[in-house]
C-alpha cells in the first residue's frame, strides 16, 4: 500500500512538472489577463439618469461597463429611481443605488445577481403546489465540479452561478420551468426544473472535431501524429494581395517566406522553406491545391481559399514520396455549401508607397567633389574643374533643368500607386448539387513606371450527387495575366535600376524638362557620358501595344463511389495547361541638353527595328484513384486507404527574332525582312506511384499510423527507377488517461506524438541525366563540312533518388478550457544522396559531367506556436505566437574540398553556402597604423603580395592564419549560410460589437547577409550614383577617428572593395506584415437595403520595419530590385 502511494506521489509529481513547463511559456500571457481583470474590478463609471426604471439603469451600466446583471423575478423592474455619479467605481454605484432600494446583490465575476431582501419580501402567492427550489451541482464528464456555471431560467433574467464545489440554489421556480446550464468550454444544457438535479456537462468539442486537410484525405486533429501546421481562410481575407504566398509569412511556425525577387506585379517571386533548407538542389516545398499538384500559389486567388495545412514530418508528408523531401503545403478552395444562393462582393482599393528610399548624393556639386576626391586618392588628376563645380553651386536650383541636381527615384517611382482588387462569389446549392463559382480581377499600376500588370480569373467547384452512392464534380480554375512587356526587366532590377539603369545616373542629369516634354541626357560636358542610361527610356523599352499575356487553365474531374458502409473509392482526372507569350517591339526616346538657348540633340532615339518572340507552354496531365475503408470494431476506429498515381509534363519554347520590319505598323514575322535566330526545345518527364495508409486510434488514446509510397521516375535509369518511402507514427493522449482526472478542471488535452520516415527527391539537373546527351555539330571529312552529333553530356545510369529520413517529436497541449493551446516540436532531418557534380579527372573530354548521388546534409531544430483566446464581457481576443528554428550542415560532400563560389563556401562539417571573405582588421587611421604596416612589410617584404599595402585611409586585411602572410588562405567561414535560422510571427485579433482588429507582425532573428552592390560600395564609380550614407561617413583626413568606412578610392583601385566582412550585416527584423480595422454593419439595419452582411474595412501592409540593416529591405536582402511597397487600402465585403 505504501509503495503505491510513493509511486502515485511520483507520478504525480512528474506530471505537474511536465505541465509546468508547458506553463511557463504562456505565463506572461496568463499574467497580462490577470491584470486585466483585476483592473476592471476598478473601471469607472459616470451615470446620469433622472426618473428612470431599474430595468433602465441596468441596461445602462451593462452597455458602458463589462457587468451583465441577473435578477430574480420579485425584482420590480419598473421602480423609478435617479442615479447621479461622477467617476464612480462601479461596485460603489452598485451598492448605494440598491441599498436605497430594498434589494440585495453579489458580485461573481461579471454577474451581478440581484435579489429582494429577505425582510422585505412579500409572501409568495404561489402554493406549494406550484413552485420549488432547485438545487444541484454541476460537474464535468470527470467528475470534477465547475465554478462559475451560468443557471439560467429560461425566458426570463432570473438567475446564478454556482459555487466553488459546483452547488447552486434557485428558489420559487415555477414547475416545469427550464433551467438553462452554460459554461465556456462546454456544450450547453436545458433540462426541466427539479428540486434536486446533478448536472453533467460535456466539452465542446469544436476543438476536437476540427478537421485539417492532409494528403489524399482529411482527419480529426485530436487524432493526428504527423507535424501538421494549419492557416484558415480569415487569416487571409481582406488583405491587398496579388500572391497569397507572400501573405503565408509569419502565420505558421517552422514556414519561412522571403520574398528575395521582388514584388514587381505578376513577376513575383518569393521563396518558400519548410523548416529550412534541407538540399543543396531546390528545397521548394510540394504544393497541392484540392488535390493537384503542378501548380502554385500565385495562381490561386487568395479570396478563394478555404484553408491551407502545411506537413512538415515524414508522417505527414510521405504519402506524396518522392517530391515531399522539402514539406508539402495543401491548399483547399471554398466549396459550395447547401442552402439558398448567396452573391458576395468583396473589394478594395490600396494606395501603396516605397516603404524605404535610398539616400543618394543629390547635390552635384557635392558630387562632383567627391568624385574628383576619389581620383585624387588613387594620385589620377581630378575630372571636374573648379569652374563647373563653382556653375552648379552657384545657381542654388534656381534653374533645375540647365543645373540639376537629380534624385532619380523621383522619376521612376510613382507618388502614389492606386490599385484595385474586385472578387465576384456565388455560393448555395440543395442536398444533389452544390456549386462556388467566383471572379475575380486585378488591376495594378505598379510603382515603377511601365510595370502594370492586370489579371482575370475565374473558379468553378461544383458536385453533384448522383445517387446516394455515387458523386461526381468538378474543381475547374483559370486566369489571364497581362504585363506590361518592359516589366520584366524591372522584376529583377536589370536595365530600370541596376546594371546598366538608374545607378548609372548622376545628379547633373536632367531626365525629363515637364514644360518641353524632352529627355534629357548629361548636362555636363566634362561628365561621363551616360545619357543612354536615362530612367525613362530604359524604362520604356519596348511598346506596350504587345502585352506580356500569360493563361493558365486548370480543370479537375473526379467521381467518389460508396458502394458499401464505410468503403470509399475516388478516382479523379486533372490537365493543367499553361503557356506565356512574349513578343518585343524596341522603342527609343530622343535625348537633349538643355540650354539657355534652347535644347540641344545629344542622341537620336532610332532603333533598328525588329520583332522578338517567345512562346512558353507547359502542359501537365494526373490521374488518381483511391479506396478507403473505415471501421470500428469496440474501442478501435480505423481506416485503410490504398491508391494510385500517374502524371506526365511537357515543357516547350520557341524564340523567333526578325529585323527590318518594312513598316512599324506591321507586326508580323513575315514583315521582317532579315532572319535574326530561330531556336526552340521541349523536355519531359513521367511519373507512376502506388501509396497506402493505415490509421488506427484505440479509444480514442492511442493513435498509430503507417504509410507507403513507391514511386517510378522517368529521371532514373529502369532498374534505378523506383523508390519506396515509408513513414510510421503513433500518439497518446495523455489527458484522457484516468491518472489525469484531477487535473482535467484546468488540463484540457495533452497529446504526445512521434514519428519516423522517409521522403525522396528527384531534382537531377535534367531529365536525362542517365543518358549520354548529343547535339548537332559538323565535322571536316576529306576537306568537306559534314553534319553530324557530338556528346556533350556523360551518362550516369547508377543516379538514383535522394532520401530524406526525419524524425520528428511533438507535444499537443490545451489549457483553461483551451483557452490557451499550443504545441511544441522537435525534429532532425537527414538527407543522403544527395544529386550534386563532382570533380573528375581532365582526361574525360570537353562533355558536362552528370550528377552523381554523393552529398548529405544535415538539418536540425523545432518550432512552436502557443495561442491564447478567451472572451471579457463583449469583447472577445485572440493572440497568438509561432517561431521555427533550424540549423543545417553538410555531412558528406567532396571530403576535404571544398566547393567556393564566389563569396560562398560549401564544405562537409559546415552549413550550406557559409560565407568565406576576409576579415577587416582596421581603418588604417593615422601615422601609428602606418607604422604598424611597415613593421609588418619589414618582418615580409612579401606580406602585401596578394592585396595591395593599404595607406592612410584604407583597411588593414587581417592575416588571420598567423603565417606572416596576408593572401587568400586568411578567409574566414562566417554565420550560418545565406537562410534565416530563426522565424517568427505573432498575431493579435480583438472583436468587440460588430468592430474586429487585427495586427501580424513577422520577423526572423539574427542572420548575416553579403550586401555589396551599387548600392553599397567602398569605391567612386564615374557615372554611378553615390550613397549619402557611405560617403558621410567614409574616412577623410578631415574625419580620421569617427568614420565608419574606408577612404573612398576611383573603381580604378578596388583594393577596399575586397569581399570582406565589411560588407556582412545582420539582416534580421521585426515588421509589421498587417494591421486591420473592420466594422459589420447589423443585419437589422442591411437588410432593410437587402443586403444579407455588409462590412467595411481598413488595412495597412507593412506599417513599420525595425532591422539595421543598411539595404533597401532586409527581406529583399542582397537581392535588389523593385521596391518594398507599403500599403493603404479601403475595402468591403457584401453579401446578398
Amino acid at each position: 500500500m505504501k509503495k503505491n502511494i510513493a509511486t502515485n506521489r511520483n507520478r504525480n509529481y512528474y506530471i505537474k512538472l511536465a505541465c509546468l513547463l508547458l506553463f511557463s511559456v504562456q505565463f506572461s500571457t496568463l499574467n497580462t489577463t490577470a491584470l486585466a481583470s483585476s483592473h476592471a474590478d476598478k473601471e469607472m463609471l459616470t451615470i446620469l439618469l433622472q426618473d428612470k426604471t431599474l430595468k433602465e439603469v441596468f441596461s445602462y451600466i451593462e452597455k458602458h461597463s463589462s457587468y451583465i446583471f441577473i435578477y430574480e423575478e420579485a425584482v420590480n423592474l419598473e421602480k423609478k429611481v435617479s442615479v447621479n455619479f461622477s467617476a464612480k467605481p462601479v461596485d460603489e454605484i452598485i451598492k448605494e443605488v440598491f441599498s436605497a432600494n430594498g434589494l440585495s446583490y453579489t458580485i461573481k465575476g461579471r454577474q451581478i445577481i440581484i435579489k429582494t431582501k429577505n425582510e422585505h419580501q412579500p409572501s409568495a402567492p404561489a402554493t406549494a403546489q406550484t413552485t420549488l427550489t432547485v438545487r444541484g451541482n454541476v460537474k464535468d464528464h470527470t467528475g470534477t465540479p465547475l465554478a462559475g456555471v451560468n443557471v439560467i431560467v429560461k425566458g426570463t433574467t432570473r438567475g446564478t452561478i454556482t459555487d466553488i464545489e459546483g452547488n447552486f440554489e434557485l428558489p420559487n421556480i415555477a414547475k416545469g420551468s427550464i433551467i438553462q446550464f452554460a459554461y465556456i468550454g462546454y456544450k450547453s444544457q436545458e433540462v426541466e426544473a427539479q428540486e434536486n438535479m446533478s448536472i453533467v456537462l460535456n466539452e465542446d468539442n469544436e476543438l476536437l472535431d476540427e478537421v485539417v486537410v492532409v494528403g489524399y484525405g482529411t482527419q480529426k486533429k485530436v487524432n493526428m501524429t504527423g507535424a501538421v501546421s494549419s492557416v484558415k481562410s480569415d487569416a487571409l481575407e481582406n488583405r491587398p494581395m496579388n500572391n497569397a504566398t507572400n501573405a503565408l509569412a509569419g502565420l505558421a511556425a517552422g514556414l519561412s517566406v522571403t520574398n528575395t525577387g521582388g514584388s514587381t506585379p505578376g513577376w513575383e517571386s518569393p521563396t518558400i522553406r519548410i523548416r529550412g533548407q534541407g538540399t543543396l538542389n531546390n528545397s521548394d516545398p510540394l504544393v497541392v491545391i484540392d488535390g493537384m499538384t503542378g501548380g502554385s500559389i500565385s495562381d490561386i486567388n487568395p479570396q478563394d481559399i478555404e484553408s491551407i495545412s502545411i506537413l512538415k514530418d515524414a508522417a505527414s508528408s510521405s504519402i506524396y514520396g518522392s517530391r515531399a523531401a522539402n514539406g508539402v503545403i495543401l491548399i483547399t478552395t471554398k466549396k459550395g455549401t447547401e442552402g439558398s444562393s448567396r452573391i458576395t462582393y468583396s473589394g478594395n482599393v490600396s494606395f501603396e508607397k516605397v516603404a524605404k528610399r535610398l539616400n543618394l548624393v543629390t547635390n552635384y556639386a557635392d558630387f562632383m567633389e567627391i568624385q574628383n576626391a576619389g581620383l585624387i586618392a588613387n594620385g589620377q588628376a581630378a575630372r571636374f574643374s573648379q569652374g563647373k563645380i563653382d556653375e552648379w553651386r552657384n545657381d542654388a536650383g534656381k534653374n533645375p533643368t540647365i543645373y540639376p541636381n537629380t534624385d532619380w527615384q523621383d522619376h521612376i517611382y510613382r507618388k502614389v500607386s492606386v490599385v484595385q482588387t474586385h472578387n465576384i462569389t456565388a455560393n448555395g446549392g440543395s442536398k444533389t448539387a452544390r456549386y462556388n463559382l467566383s471572379f475575380g480581377y486585378v488591376n495594378n499600376p505598379g510603382m515603377i513606371y511601365h510595370t502594370n500588370y492586370k489579371r482575370y480569373q475565374m473558379r468553378a467547384n461544383v458536385d453533384v450527387n448522383i445517387k446516394p452512392w455515387l458523386t461526381v464534380g468538378t474543381n475547374a480554375y483559370g486566369y489571364v495575366d497581362y504585363n506590361n512587356p518592359s516589366a520584366s526587366t524591372a522584376a529583377s532590377g536589370g536595365d530600370v535600376i541596376w546594371g546598366y539603369g538608374a545607378f548609372n545616373t548622376v545628379p547633373g542629369m536632367t531626365l525629363y524638362d515637364p514644360e518641353t516634354g524632352l529627355y534629357g541626357g548629361i548636362q555636363n560636358p566634362e561628365e561621363e557620358n551616360i545619357s543612354n542610361a536615362n530612367p525613362y527610356r530604359r524604362m520604356w523599352f519596348y511598346k506596350e501595344e504587345f502585352p506580356t499575356i500569360t493563361r493558365r487553365t486548370v480543370a479537375k474531374m473526379y467521381g467518389r463511389i460508396t458502394p458499401v458502409k464505410g468503403l470509399t473509392i475516388d478516382a479523379s482526372y486533372t490537365y493543367n495547361a499553361w503557356d506565356r507569350r512574349m513578343e518585343h517591339h524596341l522603342t527609343d526616346r530622343d535625348l537633349f541638353r538643355f540650354t539657355k538657348d534652347g535644347p540641344i540633340l545629344l542622341r537620336a532615339g532610332d532603333v533598328r527595328t525588329y520583332i522578338r518572340r517567345y512562346n512558353y507552354r507547359n502542359d501537365f496531365r494526373s490521374s488518381d484513384v483511391t479506396a478507403r475503408y473505415e471501421f470500428k470494431i469496440d474501442k478501435l476506429d480505423a481506416s485503410v486507404m490504398a491508391g494510385a498515381s500517374q502524371e506526365y509534363n511537357k515543357y516547350d519554347n520557341d524564340y523567333y527574332l526578325k529585323y527590318d520590319l518594312v513598316d512599324e505598323s506591321l507586326t508580323a514575322l513575315d514583315a521582317a525582312s532579315t532572319l535574326g535566330r530561330i531556336t526552340g526545345n521541349y523536355n519531359e518527364w513521367a511519373m507512376r506511384s502506388y501509396f497506402g495508409r493505415i490509421n488506427l486510434v484505440w479509444d480514442d488514446k492511442y493513435m498509430l499510423e503507417a504509410n507507403l509510397r513507391a514511386d517510378g521516375s522517368s529521371r532514373f535509369a529502369p532498374n534505378k527507377r523506383w523508390g519506396y518511402f515509408p513513414s510510421v507514427s503513433a500518439g497518446w493522449r495523455i489527458s484522457q488517461e484516468k491518472f489525469m482526472e484531477p487535473y482535467q478542471n484546468w488540463l484540457n488535452s495533452l497529446k504526445l506524438r512521434a514519428s519516423y520516415g522517409s521522403l525522396g527527391n528527384n531534382a537531377a539537373s535534367n531529365n536525362y541525366m542517365y543518358q549520354a546527351l548529343y547535339a548537332t555539330t559538323n565535322y571536316v571529312l576529306g576537306n568537306t563540312i559534314t553534319g553530324g552529333f557530338s556528346q556533350t553530356t556523360l551518362s550516369n545510369s547508377q543516379l538514383t533518388w535522394e532520401s530524406t529520413y526525419v524524425t520528428n517529436v511533438g507535444i499537443d497541449y490545451g489549457f483553461l478550457n483551451n483557452r490557451l493551446t499550443g504545441s511544441f516540436e522537435w525534429f532532425n532531418r537527414d538527407t543522403k544522396g544527395i544529386l550534386i557534380s563532382l570533380p573528375v579527372p581532365l582526361e574525360h573530354g570537353t562533355s558536362s559531367v552528370p550528377n552523381q548521388n554523393a552529398g548529405e546534409v544535415n538539418n536540425r531544430g523545432f518550432d512552436f506556436d502557443i495561442n491564447w483566446s478567451d472572451k471579457i464581457s463583449k469583447v472577445t481576443y485572440s493572440v497568438g505566437f509561432n517561431m521555427g528554428f533550424v540549423s543545417n550542415k553538410v555531412t558528406k560532400f567532396q571530403g576535404d574540398v571544398a566547393s567556393i563560389s564566389g563569396v560562398h563556401k560549401i564544405q562537409e562539417g559546415k552549413p550550406i553556402n557559409q560565407y568565406y571573405v576576409l576579415k577587416v582588421d582596421r581603418i588604417v587611421r593615422d601615422q601609428a597604423d602606418l607604422d604598424y604596416v611597415e613593421n609588418l612589410v619589414k618582418k615580409n617584404p612579401k606580406y602585401f603580395a596578394t592585396y595591395q599595402r593599404p595607406e592612410l585611409g584604407d583597411f588593414l586585411f587581417a592575416d588571420t592564419n598567423n603565417d606572416g602572410n596576408l593572401d587568400a588562405d586568411d578567409r574566414v567561414e562566417i554565420g550560418h549560410g545565406d537562410s534565416p535560422r530563426l522565424t517568427y510571427g505573432a498575431n493579435f485579433s480583438l472583436k468587440w460589437n460588430n468592430f474586429d482588429f487585427s495586427m501580424l507582425l513577422q520577423g526572423v532573428g539574427d542572420y548575416d547577409v553579403y550586401y555589396n552592390n551599387q548600392a553599397f560600395r567602398f569605391t567612386t564609380v564615374m557615372g554611378n550614383s553615390l550613397i549619402k550614407d557611405i560617403t558621410d561617413n567614409a574616412w577623410t583626413k578631415e574625419n580620421p577617428y569617427k568614420s565608419k568606412y574606408p577612404i573612398l578610392r576611383n573603381s580604378a583601385n578596388s583594393k577596399n572593395d575586397m569581399a570582406s566582412d565589411a560588407f556582412i550585416h545582420n539582416a534580421a527584423y521585426l515588421r509589421c506584415k498587417n494591421i486591420q480595422l473592420g466594422y459589420t454593419v447589423p443585419e437589422k439595419i442591411s437588410q432593410k437595403f437587402f443586403v444579407k452582411n455588409l462590412k467595411i474595412y481598413t488595412s495597412i501592409d507593412n506599417l513599420f520595419t525595425i532591422t539595421s540593416f543598411p539595404g533597401l529591405d532586409p527581406e529583399v536582402a542582397a537581392t535588389v530590385g523593385y521596391p518594398a511597397v507599403r500599403q493603404y487600402s479601403i475595402g468591403l465585403n457584401v453579401s446578398f
